[in-house]
């Protein structure tokens, strides 16, 4: 407030009082005398910057909140689309394994007990009404079943677990592998160490099954299974044990082996291969031992190119002259009567006989030849291994570097020794 001061006497003073408001307070004062601190400013924080701005955004900080919102939904977005690629990629795996539109399920059946019948656990599949066996080759260990009901195709195919090579083989490009276990026992040694040379290989998707459980007392059938799960943890973790004595169990089996997920193994993603139904081998006229080899089979994994190389298991690897789309050998509905195991039918080298469309000719100019080693050039500078030439005068260098030996003092070191001189070379240093 302004401090008002008396008037003189006899002075001539007019006073004002300054105006008021009604809550008291002064309006339109100029100076306020006295002792005026500022008030306190919080630090610009996150905090202090909202209370000051009491709820107003500017349009700046919105538009980067609007930015890093929709990129948060962009990454939620693609997050979600990358969901339903794999899910349909999953899908769409499993509804062409096995379909019309796909090669057949390729199941190997391997036996890891000697006590086990093989014919015996394969003979459930061939009983059902609602398929069709099919022979591969005449006499051969492996069949096709087609189930037109659930427009399903399967190829079985035998491995012998005393020959490891074939176990290993056929395990390379089977879809699943179909384990046969003793109930007693599980597995003997020779099954063991053939499931640690998969294993070690790769091991593919597959199911365990328990043929002959009925066989044994009822009683022991639980404790049966319990031990063959306790033996199977730590080779097989989370896996079920299939039963394999009735017909119905085989229906389910083939159920379970249909809406399975595929394991993937990198080495036979990468590439192309074929399981051979049927080949014959044409000589030339002017070798016996050359010629061209036909063989049928799908082609599975990445897609096949005329102009590559392709090895054969145990022969080597061989430039290819075609590639032919003959008809298809195992047909869902094929017309007629359906064939049954012991009928004679189509076998597959009878359907190469028949009239195949070609597809791919191989390209001379484009096909990959067959040299593996590179043939050193001499003028080329490339370090390669020493001639004959070479070597023996490296050993002539080395006779006539022969070492001299000196007379020196014992005790003394070959630092030493360096700096003693022969009588000779000092005898040449004086008459010098």
């Amino acid at each position: 407030m302004r401090r008002l001061l008396p008037p003189l006497p006899g002075a001539y003073a007019i006073v004002s009082s300054p105006p008021f408001s009604p809550l008291g307070r002064l309006r339109g004062a100029d100076h306020r005398d006295g002792e005026q601190n500022k008030a306190h400013k919080a630090g610009k924080h996150r905090g202090s910057n909202a209370r000051r701005q009491g709820g107003r955004i500017p349009i700046k900080t919105l538009s980067k909140q609007q930015r890093r919102h929709l990129a948060k939904l962009d990454r939620k977005n693609r997050a979600w689309q990358l969901r339903q690629q794999h899910k349909e990629a999953v899908l769409e795996e499993k509804r062409n394994l096995g379909r019309k539109d796909g090669p057949p399920h390729l199941v190997v059946v391997v036996r890891l007990h000697s006590n086990i019948v093989t014919q015996r656990a394969l003979s459930l599949f061939w009983s059902s009404e609602a398929s069709t066996v099919c022979q591969t080759e005449a006499g051969g260990p492996g069949f096709a079943l087609l189930c037109p009901r659930s427009k399903l195709r399967w190829r079985f195919a035998v491995a012998d677990t005393g020959n490891l090579h074939t176990v290993l083989d056929l395990a390379k490009v089977a879809d699943t592998l179909l384990l046969l276990l003793d109930p007693l026992e599980g597995w003997d040694a020779a099954g063991d160490y053939c499931l640690s040379c998969i294993f070690a290989q790769g091991l593919p998707s597959y199911v365990l099954a328990v043929p002959g459980l009925v066989d044994q007392p009822l009683k022991k059938q639980l404790d049966c299974r319990k031990k063959l799960s306790k033996a199977i943890e730590k080779r097989f973790p989370e896996a079920k044990l299939f039963p394999l004595d009735t017909e119905q169990d085989s229906l389910l089996l083939l159920q379970h082996l249909a809406t399975q997920k595929q394991r993937h193994l990198a080495f036979r993603d990468r590439r192309a291969h074929l399981l051979a139904d049927a080949a014959e081998f044409l000589p030339s006229s002017d070798a016996a031992s050359v010629g061209t080899l036909k063989v049928s089979g799908y082609v599975r994994g990445r897609r096949l190119d005329v102009n590559s190389l392709v090895h054969i298991v145990g022969h080597g690897d061989f430039q290819m002259a075609q590639v032919d789309a003959p008809p298809e050998p195992f047909v869902l509905n094929p017309r007629g009567r359906p064939r049954s195991v012991g009928e004679p039918g189509d076998s597959a080298a009878e359907v190469m006989q028949e009239d195949a469309k070609v597809l791919s000719k191989a390209d001379p100019s484009k096909q990959e030849s067959l040299q593996s080693e590179a043939d050193p050039d001499p003028m080329d500078g490339e370090q390669t291994w020493p001639t004959e030439e070479e070597l023996r005068e490296a050993e002539e260098s080395l006779q006539q570097k022969k070492k001299i030996s000196k007379k020196v003092p014992k005790g003394t070191s070959a630092y030493q020794a360096a700096w003693i001189l022969d009588e000779e070379e000092f005898q040449n240093e004086e008459e010098g």
